[in-house]
């Protein structure tokens, strides 16, 4: 693979005290697509983590080497690093990196979970289409972020067809695990993804066992909902969610001693 990382969509760390989160990046995409929520979260008092997904962040042919066990793996090997650094770990994913999230939260203690425009499910025409594409151009390369093409975020404007069936993979597989989740959940959609069906929300919201759960669906909007019109929502909602958990970590200041001298 690919050594090198591309510029502006590089992994990187913000450091903390108590409390950190690992940030995912979503599927073509890159760090520089987290990159403004992980600072908003740094500054709000959380150490942030912001790898890059396996295969990304370099050249779109490192996507044709990478199985789901290798998503899988580097996720898990992620909030390992996360878990070493922090007393307590939460998990923010974007699209694919929320269904990393997902899988995360069926197998490893966290405090909470935030999945942003994440998929564990696609559209019927992905569905079938993936497949046959597959099966009779496995090489060939399609539009894959149409946020890259404008400019907008570091990502591969287009991937291997190959690796679009991996992805569909992970989906399938992470579907399965939903109802083993238990970890406090926020999930985050928008009516205007053209990417993920909006349906996603209420399905995951529906299905995990987690007692503490909530959906915010925002109006309009767009499949990065790390980027505006909805940036300053989905960063206020997500702070929100974090300091709900933290309350009861939070040791309030003394109060001020009555009389004497110092």
């Amino acid at each position: 693979m690919s050594a090198d990382y591309m510029t502006g969509g590089e992994p990187f760390e913000l450091p903390g005290a108590d409390a950190g989160i690992l940030l995912l990046h979503g599927f073509s995409g890159s760090c520089s697509e987290i990159r403004d929520l992980g600072q908003i979260l740094w500054h709000a008092g959380y150490g942030v983590y912001a790898p890059a997904l396996a295969g990304h962040g370099t050249a779109p042919g490192d996507l044709e080497h990478v199985s789901p066990d290798d998503f899988f793996a580097a996720a898990h090997a992620a909030f390992a690093e996360v878990r070493k650094r922090y007393a307590r770990v939460y998990v923010v994913g974007l699209s694919m990196g929320g269904t990393l999230g997902l899988h995360l939260a069926a197998r490893e203690p966290m405090e909470g979970l935030v999945t942003i425009s994440t998929p564990v499910f696609m559209s019927p025409l992905v569905a079938m289409s993936v497949p046959l594409a597959t099966r009779f151009a496995p090489k060939h390369h399609v539009i894959s972020n149409y946020a890259a093409w404008r400019g907008e975020v570091v990502g591969y404007r287009t991937t291997p067809v190959s690796s679009l069936r991996v992805f569909l993979e992970v989906v399938a597989s992470v579907r399965a695990d939903i109802p083993r989740i238990t970890t406090p959940l926020l999930v985050l959609h928008s009516t205007g993804d053209k990417t993920v069906p909006v349906a996603n929300a209420p399905y995951i919201a529906a299905h995990v066992s987690s007692e503490s759960k909530a959906m915010r669906i925002y109006h309009g909007g767009r499949h990065l909902l790390t980027l505006p019109p909805h940036l300053d929502d989905v960063q206020r909602d997500v702070v929100r969610f974090l300091h709900a958990r933290e309350a009861p970590y939070v040791t309030a200041a003394p109060a001020p001693a009555k009389g004497g001298h110092l």
